[in-house]
């Protein structure tokens, strides 16, 4: 395993784009992290934006392409959806990992059709690789090679490893 990004860099990161965010989007936007993976950077992003006067809502949404594997299936599933309308909503989707696009691209399609006011999106790291969707987030965090398969910042290897405090790659 290697460090690709430590604590330090992943802190002040997301400061930048807390700030960047709180500038852009409307103090009472909904955040909506896509769990598993995202839930650690969204606490941190949650506290960032606090601090730049944000005090966005907050509501989980569940989907998986990957069950397991370190590949990506192809077939996006809906495992938790929202506990609140998002229609008319201000929405912020907030994913770990761009790499295939399709889960990123399912969420935000799916909350354009609930009638969302606007959706941005949001990934903690983007990988360099070729897409299956043609998206390009709003915010980005960092960047990976194509080949790396990520672990740590709440981002794992079959379950193992969402703790690490940095972002590593096996």
């Amino acid at each position: 395993m290697r460090v690709l990004y430590d604590e330090q860099a992943i802190a002040a990161r997301i400061d930048e784009m807390a700030r960047e965010m709180a500038n852009d989007l409307p103090k009472d936007f909904l955040l909506a992290p896509v769990l598993t993976g995202a839930f650690i950077f969204a606490a941190d992003l949650i506290r960032a934006l606090h601090k730049y006067g944000s005090d966005p809502i907050v509501d989980f949404v569940q989907l998986s392409s990957y069950g397991g594997a370190r590949a990506s299936s192809g077939v996006v599933t809906l495992l938790k959806d929202f506990s609140v309308d998002i229609k008319g909503k201000h929405v912020l989707l907030v994913d770990d990992v761009l790499d295939t696009g399709r889960s990123l691209h399912f969420g935000k399609g799916m909350i354009s059709d609930r009638g969302a006011a606007d959706v941005k999106t949001c990934v903690l790291i983007k990988k360099l690789t070729g897409r299956a969707e043609d998206l390009n987030p709003d915010y980005i965090g960092f960047e990976a090679g194509a080949d790396d398969f990520l672990i740590g910042y709440g981002m794992d290897d079959n379950g193992h490893r969402r703790g690490l405090p940095f972002l590593g790659a096996v």
